[in-house]
């Protein structure tokens, strides 16, 4: 009972867990389907409940103060009920049973076999009804065939009359053909003419542009050889003042003089592309006259077109004095036809009716042929859903075994991965004994290392108490490379602002060239409108030419039709008059108003072409504006050009002025070293005098000096001994730290509150998760099923409705809206419940991929941890043999106390650096207790041992 009492929730099997959806009590039909009530939840709208996610302990709500389970002792949070070690984990988890993955969505799965039946009985049905109205369809296309082979035959007909007038009107059009070919040939030879002409206009400007060009190239020639006789006399100047100077100064004159070339033919190309600008500009002038010369013959021609308009007019003001008389008539004429109009009216009027008969036709074989669309249009439909399903089953199918086949292939890599666990544990532990031979060797080395650094020390300070002469000379050499550093960094700006020059230079070169591009631009959509009013030319002519073809085709057909009204009509010669007099103020009346419009349309040409007129004014006038920028900006580099030139004599006059000093300094540096000559042999005068003097005195002392020195040795020697063993001592003492530190994470990490206990936590509660989503699947694979029965229920209920309607009429329009209403409901019910499976199947697969990563970092902690262990035993023996060359060093520095009591002092300053213990408060090892016992007995066995030696 107390077991029971002080179990956790979260720990126990979820057996007798909630179902995933809520319970209906509706009763059911005579074919076992649910008829939901109106209370009850499915009626409208069908929701998916899940069982909540237990993060919290799920016993009664903790005490506030200590917020700790009462049943079971763990946090209120996490329950961590019957935790075990980690050897317990890893027995339970190595000997532990993981059953099948749960087949939700899979068709042989026996779950699904009740709702695979379903559905194949409800497509089966389906398919039966589309069949039938697939055979009606077909009668119905039948009949409409026959009925379109009639309206064919009458279409013939009516073919074989027009195709004898489209004879007649070919006969026409040919003799056109003939007299528009020969005016087309006048006028090619009229344009060819006019292409020669410009041709031969076009090379004659060439030939002027390049004499131009010419001409201002041999200038500009004439004045660069100028230029540079008188460069080349001031170089010669330059070169007999410079002779006396060194090679050095010269290298750097002939380098400034070809910057100075380079900036000089710099400024004759940029001269030079000047010029060309200024020669474009003329040519663009020029092009200008002959566009305004242009611009002055459309303008004449729109002249001529307004003075034709004006003839047009006055013809318009006869016509209408003409058309007052020809009123009058008609009103006459009106009188007698009043009669014939009726009896045409009643004709109209039976006509009309036959019209208004052909259309209501018309509509029914168009409704009845939107029917066979629509059906065509389902029948389409339903194929398509068929082949969706297939597709749909097949791809799960696939799924499913490259399921099957990852999961082969993950046990393989499990498997795997452990053996090359256990080859990389073996190889770590061969790597750690190399580690340790390595380490020693690196010891060794090490004390060699600080002997040879001792002796290198000692060297050093002999040699810097000889050399106080050179430190000198050396402080003066390098105050003079300080003076030649500091004057290149001047020369090093000076190269920079240069630099900056040359490139607003080319920022200027490229500007002109983009204003260059623009230029080309310009004129070739210049040239592009010209070509475009040429082609209007053309097509307005072509235009004109296929109207009066018209007109005389109309005129042929009017005669015709007014020789055939003669002879049927058989009408008075006043009465034809009059006809006539009205087609001929018709026509008119037409050719005034396509006048007009044609007049209407060029004058719109004409205010296109003004426009572009004055664009392209405007960007000559812009390139103009930008051509001077650039002459400003060239001069302004001139000048700038004329400031570098001031500042590179300033340099070359600076350096004169250096290199002098530099002459001065290297004459002080001579008479420095002839001094120190002379001093030096002084002093060898005197060091052989005192030498002859201390001979005698040397030989006294080399007795003292020999005892000193076996002393002085084995100092040097006990001293480098004990700061190599005071520094072990150290380093052995921080480590033992170290590993006790590293001992207590580990503890702490195996405890409830560390990581490798909440990950054992999470693994439960991930496992506990897993089963319920497993039952929730199987749940849902029912519904499934019954949903399908539903959705049958629902398009049965729903033709039947429909055959009803069809039968008696539609009884309302309510009913169809309800019907739609429910079809949207079922609709959003069975997307919602895809949508609830995905999710569960989403959330399932995450969960399981937390649940491997949580294994494989507990793997790699457990790993981590053995490394741990092991490294703090090896830091455990390390510490307990430093302690024992400690106790060794002390009864060393004690015996040496004992023999040597005038070295007291050093020794006592080492016997204290020895006695140097960790603080009171540091943590201790567990396994101190036992090394310190056996380092005790070690040194008390000490001085036994050395009292046996000396007595041997």
């Amino acid at each position: 009972m107390a077991e029971e009492e002080h179990r956790c929730p979260c720990t126990e099997s979820p057996k007798d867990s909630r179902p995933a959806l809520p319970e209906c009590i509706c009763p059911r039909d005579e074919h076992d389907l649910v008829k939901h009530d109106e209370d009850c939840i499915y009626y409208r709208n069908e929701t998916l409940i899940f069982p909540k996610e237990i993060d919290t302990c799920g016993c009664v709500s903790p005490p506030p103060e200590d917020g700790v389970c009462a049943c079971c002792r763990c946090p209120h949070d996490q329950c961590r009920c019957k935790m075990a070690g980690r050897e317990v984990f890893d027995e339970w988890r190595s000997k532990r049973d993981i059953g099948a993955m749960p087949a939700v969505l899979d068709s042989t799965h026996p779950l699904m076999h009740r709702f695979q039946q379903t559905l194949k009985h409800f497509l089966e049905k389906e398919n039966t009804i589309a069949e039938e109205e697939i055979l009606n369809l077909r009668e119905e296309l039948r009949l409409s065939k026959i009925a379109y082979e009639k309206d064919l035959e009458a279409i013939y007909r009516s073919d074989h009359d027009t195709n004898a007038q489209r004879v007649l009107i070919e006969e026409y059009e040919g003799t056109l053909a003939k007299s528009t070919a020969d005016r087309q040939a006048a006028e090619q030879r009229a344009r060819e003419a006019n292409d020669q002409y410009r041709r031969a206009k076009e090379k004659l400007d060439q030939h002027i542009l390049t004499e131009r060009e010419a001409t201002e190239e041999l200038e500009a020639l004439t004045s660069l050889c100028r230029q540079l006789e008188s460069w080349r006399e001031e170089t010669e100047s330059d070169l007999t003042v410079s002779q006396r100077m060194s090679d050095k100064m010269r290298a750097e004159k002939r380098a400034l003089a070809d910057e100075k070339r380079q900036l000089d033919m710099i400024i004759y190309g940029l001269s030079n592309e000047v010029w060309k600008l200024e020669s474009k500009l003329e040519m663009f002038q020029k092009q200008l006259e002959v566009k305004n010369n242009e611009m002055e013959n459309v303008n004449d021609k729109v002249t001529a077109y307004a003075a034709e308009l004006e003839d047009l007019e006055l013809d318009k003001k006869r016509l209408v004095s003409l058309w007052n008389s020809v009123l009058i008539n008609i009103q006459q004429r009106d009188k007698v036809y009043d009669s014939v109009r009726d009896d045409y009216k009643t004709l109209q009027e039976n006509y009309r009716t036959l019209l208004s008969n052909l259309e209501i036709t018309k509509k029914v074989t168009m409704e009845e042929m939107n029917k066979g669309k629509e059906l065509t249009m389902n029948r389409d439909k339903l194929e398509y859903d068929i082949a969706n399903a297939n597709k749909l089953y097949d791809t799960e199918e696939s799924k499913r075994v490259n399921l099957v086949a990852q999961i082969t292939q993950l046990t393989e890599s499990i498997e795997m991965t452990e053996r090359d666990q256990d080859l990389i544990k073996s190889e770590n532990q061969t790597m750690r004994n190399i580690l340790k031979s390595t380490e020693k060797e690196y010891d060794h080395r090490v004390e060699q290392k600080l002997k040879l650094e001792n002796e290198i020390l000692t060297n050093l300070q002999e040699c810097l108490l000889n050399d106080k002469a050179v430190e000198s000379m050396a402080n003066g050499i390098k105050k003079m490379r300080e003076l030649s550093r500091k004057q290149e960094i001047g020369l090093m700006a000076m190269e920079n602002q240069h630099a900056k020059m040359m490139l607003d230079i080319e920022v200027h070169r490229n500007r002109q060239a983009k204003n260059k591009i623009v230029l080309d631009e310009t004129l070739a959509k210049v040239r592009e409108r010209e070509k475009e009013i040429e082609t209007l030319q053309e097509k307005y002519d072509q235009k004109a030419l296929i109207i009066l073809r018209k007109q005389r085709e109309l005129d042929i057909i009017v005669k015709k039709y007014n020789a055939l009204k003669e002879v049927f009509d058989l009408k008075s010669p006043q009465e034809r008059r009059i006809e006539e007099l009205e087609q001929q103020i018709k026509t008119l009346r037409e050719r005034t108003e396509s006048m007009q419009h044609e007049w209407l349309r060029l004058q719109g040409h004409v205010v296109k072409l003004t426009a572009q007129h004055h664009k392209i004014i405007s960007d000559v006038n812009l390139i103009n504006k930008q051509i001077q920028i650039c002459e400003q900006k060239t001069m302004r580099i001139q000048a700038e050009c004329g400031h570098v030139d001031e500042e590179r004599a300033k340099v070359e006059r600076s350096l004169r002025e250096l290199r002098g000093r530099l002459e001065v300094l290297e004459r002080t540096r001579k008479d420095s070293t002839e001094r120190n000559q002379n001093a030096l042999k002084t002093n060898n005068a005197i060091t052989h005098e005192y030498a002859a003097n201390l001979k005698g005195a040397e030989t006294e002392i080399i007795q003292l000096e020999e005892d000193i020195e076996a002393m002085e040795k084995d100092k040097i020697n006990l001293t480098q001994e004990l700061d190599r063993v005071q520094r072990e001592a150290l380093i052995w003492q921080r480590k033992g730290i170290l590993a006790v530190d590293l001992k207590r994470n580990i503890q702490n990490a195996k405890s409830a509150a560390g990581e490798i206990g909440q990950m054992r936590a999470e693994i439960h509660r991930m496992e506990v998760r897993r089963e319920q989503l497993r039952k929730t699947g199987e749940k849902l694979a029912e519904d499934l099923a019954l949903y399908v029965t539903r959705r049958e229920t629902v398009m049965e209920k729903s033709r039947a409705a429909a055959a009803v309607e069809k039968a008696h009429g539609s009884s309302s329009q309510t009913s169809q809206s309800t019907y739609h209403h429910k079809l949207r409901l079922v609709k959003a019910d069975v997307a919602r419940v895809t949508k609830d499976l995905t999710e569960a199947k989403e959330r399932f697969d995450a969960l399981e991929n937390e649940h491997n990563r949580l294994e494989r970092e507990v793997a790699s902690t457990s790993a981590l941890n053995a490394q741990l262990e092991e490294r703090v035993a090896s830091l455990m023996q390390e510490t307990q043999e430093a302690e024992r060359h400690k106790q060794w060093m002390k009864y060393i520095v004690g015996k040496l106390l004992a023999e040597y009591p005038y070295l007291s002092d050093r020794l006592g300053v080492i016997s204290n650096t020895l006695e140097i213990n960790t603080p009171s408060d540091t943590p201790r090892l567990v396994e101190e207790c036992a090394c310190i016992e056996e380092e005790s007995v070690e040194a008390d066995e000490i001085p036994e041992k050395l009292e046996a030696g000396s007595c041997e």
